[in-house]
This record gives structure tokens, C-alpha cells and sequence, in this order.
């Protein structure tokens, strides 16, 4: 058994950062881009944001056509008959069709059109931004899912490994206890330490199973299809040029807060929000100006009175005063009605007018709106202060988390090195008979935890870079 935990252990460390190469029959491997892939097209939060992106737009458009006349044709058409249970008790001869065609055109409204267009643009370039901006978060919160179910996936199968180890060392312990070679107290030993691996690995088996349930959650696929979590471009150890890239970010922080402002989609977003609101004051103040609009029109009417032969019908008509029926004659003209449109007196017309306006007193109304729409700026502007100084703390904090990480990796690095060497000598001791079996589980339960312990830092900052980048505007789709 000498040497036996320490290669097993390493055989563990490798099998686990080499997990999932191979897919089972049945699997799906979901790679970390393809997770992503999936999130942004099926995330609600995403489509709701597409929503308001193409709302925004056709508000573009509609502040565009205040720029071009509008144009309304009208026409009406009148003539006819009265009829008494259907027999026709007269009929005017006069027939007439008179159709229009107007336009009217905005020449000046105190720069309200203007106004309106900026605002429209602004809008929708801030919902674009806001889009981009849950995009990026969503690419953010689903690696961390992805970075979670990978750490909890190696831990399972360390855990799973020491308790086969451990199942092994009890039939060893057994065995030179039946032999008299040690005491009964170490079966005792060995038994209570495998039944703490064995509670471990259960706790072990739930975390990832949780893990994997809230990834699939979060992409929007179905939790109960088999899907194996596998992205060899993660990488399992970090080097050396990845601190130094670290180190150079850390010297110079204003930087990053300038790269920040640049190009945190959130920030943009905000800022376009309070130019939105600098049009909405400008449009509000052109209620104190005047107003000019041009207007035309064509006309053209068409009237006739029908010369044909007349037929007389005599009807019973009732007669409230004596409460008879009484005889009734009704013309009505012989013609058809194919000739109604012919022969028509025509008559057209134009017209075309300029109108200006000027408001004198509204009733305070014009001064509300202008009121309100300057608070609504003042707020605008605080917001975007605040969020240039939520900017800056999360990039700061965010630094210090990978700095913080950086110093867990390395610290987990040696700690591991100086556990596999302690292992490896209460190994041979106790081979030999020169250690106990308790200074043993001791050793390998820090050597575990040391090997866990790095599993860890290197997840931790994988989540803490992806953080810093979502924190600098540097989540790319890509």
C-alpha cells in the first residue's frame, strides 16, 4: 500500500480535469458557448428587452413623420328613395358626388418636431444599449453556472474515489487485524472514517445535482433531459502570464475606470436617458412659441337632376285623424340608375392656407409641463452620476475579489504540495509500523481537502475575471 493513496489521488485530480472528454451514449455535451447560445435565444429577460428595442424604433419612425405633411381624402355620395312596404312613395331626382383630397404641413412648432426626433433617437439607442447590457449579464451569470457545476462535478468524483479508497483501506485494516498484526481500535477507525466520506459524497452528489438543475434552468432547456456539462477550452490550472496580465490591470485603476465608462452598456444607456430628457424639456418649452402650419386642398363636385318619366302609384296610407286608410299617389322616376352618372354638372375647386399661431395663456399648462420635464432631467442626471460611481465601486471590488483569488490559488497551490508530501510520509510510516492509522485519516483528510481546496481557488477565479470583465464592459458574445 505504500505510495497507493497519493497515486490514487493523482490518478482522481487527473481523471476529474480531464472529465467529460468523451460523451456517454444518449448525452448531449453542452459546451459553455453553446450554454450561452442557447440562454440568449430562449432568456425571457432578453426578449422582453428585443421588445422594447423594436418599440423604440417604430417611435423613431413615427418623430420622423412629423417632418412630412399629412393627407386625407374624403368623398360622399347622396341621392335616393323612400319606401312603404316596399312600394316607393318618392324619390328625389337629384344625384351628387363630391370627393376632396387635403394636406397639411407643420412649417414651424417652436421646435417640438425637433425635439421630438432627438428624444425618439435617444430612446432607442438606450434600449439598444440595455439590451446589449442583459445580454452581457446573462453571458455572465451563465458561466458562473457553467464554472459551478464543473467544481462541483470534480469534487463528486474525488469524493466518490476517496470513499472507494476508503472501502479498500477498511478491507486492508480487517485483514491485519484477523492477522493480529494491529488492533480492533483501527477497524473502529476506519469505519467511522468511511462513513464520513460516504455522508460527504452524498452532499457532494446533491450540490451537483443542484448545480447542473439551476444551469439548465437558467439556459431554459428541460432539467430532466440528460445533458453532460464538458468545455475543454476552460482551463484547470492558472499560469503565471495570467497573474502578470493581473498585476498590470491592478496599477492602473483609473484606467480601468475610464475603459469602464466607455464601454459599460449600462452607462451609455443612462446617458442617453438624460439626453432623452434634455429633448423632452426643449419639446415641453415650444408650447411658449408660435406655431405656423400650411394646409391645401382639391375639390370636386359633381351634381345632377334626373329628367326621365315619372310613374304615379296610389297606396293606402294610414290616417290617425280618422283611422282609416286613405289613398296616397307616389311618383317615382321610370329611369334606371345607369344613367345617374352621366351628364353631371362639375364644379372644382382649390384652396391652400397659412396659419400662425401664437399661445398667449394656457392656463399655467405650458409652465406644469415644462416644470416637470426639468425634474425629470435633474433626476436623469442623478441617476447617470450614480451609476458612473456604481461603476467605479464594482470595478474596484471586483479587483480586489481576483486579487483575492489569485493569492487563494497560489496559497491552495503549495498547500497541496506540502500535503502530498505529508501524505506520502504517514504512508510509509505507517506501512512500516512507525504511525498510526489516526495519523493516516489525518493525512489524507487534509490532503483531500488540500486537493479540493484548489479545485476551488480555480473556480473562484474564473467567476471573479468573468465578473471583473462584465464589470469593464468586456463581455463579448464571442
Amino acid at each position: 500500500m505504500t505510495r497507493t493513496f497519493l497515486v490514487f489521488m493523482s490518478a482522481v485530480f487527473f481523471s476529474a480535469t480531464t472529465l467529460g472528454q468523451t460523451s456517454d451514449q444518449g448525452q448531449t455535451t453542452l459546451t459553455l458557448k453553446r450554454a450561452i447560445e442557447i440562454a440568449l435565444e430562449k432568456n425571457f429577460t432578453v426578449k422582453q428587452a428585443q421588445n422594447n428595442v423594436e418599440s423604440a424604433q417604430t417611435g423613431v419612425m413615427a418623430a420622423y413623420g412629423n417632418f412630412l405633411p399629412t393627407v386625407d381624402f374624403s368623398t360622399s355620395w347622396s341621392g335616393g328613395a323612400q319606401y312603404f312596404n316596399g312600394v316607393a312613395l318618392g324619390s328625389s331626382n337629384v344625384r351628387s358626388f363630391s370627393p376632396s383630397l387635403s394636406a397639411s404641413m407643420t412649417v414651424f412648432d417652436g421646435f417640438n418636431n425637433t425635439s421630438s426626433l432627438s428624444r425618439a433617437v435617444s430612446t432607442s439607442v438606450a434600449t439598444e444599449h440595455t439590451l446589449g447590457r442583459v445580454r452581457q449579464t446573462l453571458i455572465n451569470r451563465i458561466s458562473s453556472d457553467y464554472y459551478e457545476v464543473l467544481r462541483t462535478e470534480k469534487l463528486l468524483k474525488i469524493a466518490e474515489e476517496t470513499v472507494k479508497y476508503n472501502v479498500k483501506q477498511l478491507e486492508r485494516v480487517k485483514e491485519t487485524t484477523r492477522l493480529g498484526s494491529t488492533s480492533i481500535v483501527n477497524v473502529y477507525q476506519q469505519q467511522a472514517q468511511l462513513g464520513i466520506e460516504e455522508a460527504s459524497l452524498v452532499e457532494k452528489r446533491n450540490n451537483y445535482d443542484i448545480a447542473k438543475a439551476n444551469l439548465l434552468a437558467d439556459i431554459a432547456v428541460d432539467v430532466s433531459e440528460d445533458y453532460r456539462i464538458q468545455d475543454n477550452s476552460i482551463p484547470e490550472e492558472i499560469d503565471k502570464v495570467e497573474f502578470e496580465s493581473l498585476s498590470g490591470l491592478a496599477k492602473n485603476f483609473r484606467a480601468l475606470t475610464a475603459e469602464a465608462l466607455d464601454h459599460r452598456l449600462d452607462y451609455l444607456s443612462a446617458r442617453e436617458q438624460y439626453n432623452a430628457t434634455e429633448a423632452e424639456v426643449t419639446a415641453a418649452r415650444s408650447g411658449y412659441l408660435p406655431r405656423i402650419t400650411a394646409r391645401g386642398g382639391y375639390g370636386w363636385n359633381g351634381r345632377t337632376t334626373l329628367d326621365s318619366p315619372e310613374k304615379t302609384n296610389v297606396i293606402p296610407v294610414w290616417d290617425p285623424n280618422t283611422s282609416t286608410f286613405v289613398p296616397y299617389q307616389a311618383t317615382t322616376p321610370a329611369s334606371s340608375y345607369s344613367s345617374e352618372l352621366s351628364n353631371f354638372n362639375t364644379n372644382t375647386s382649390y384652396n391652400w392656407s397659412l396659419t400662425f399661431s401664437l399661445p398667449i395663456f394656457s392656463g399655467f399648462q405650458t409652465s406644469n409641463v415644462v416644470q416637470n420635464k426639468l425634474v425629470a432631467k435633474k433626476n436623469a442626471e442623478e441617476t447617470l452620476r450614480d451609476t458612473e460611481r456604481r461603476i467605479q465601486v464594482e470595478v474596484k471590488n471586483n479587483l480586489l475579489l481576483m486579487q483575492a483569488a489569485q493569492k487563494t490559488y497560489e496559497s491552495a497551490v503549495n498547500n497541496l504540495q506540502l500535503q502530498e508530501q505529508n501524505l506520502k510520509i504517514n504512508q510509509e510510516k505507517y506501512n512500516v509500523g512507525a504511525g498510526t492509522l489516526l495519523d493516516l485519516l489525518l493525512a489524507q483528510n487534509n490532503h483531500s481537502t488540500a486537493l479540493s481546496n484548489k479545485i476551488n481557488s480555480v473556480y473562484q477565479y474564473l467567476k471573479a475575471k468573468s465578473a471583473l470583465e462584465l464589470s469593464l464592459g468586456r463581455i463579448n458574445e464571442q
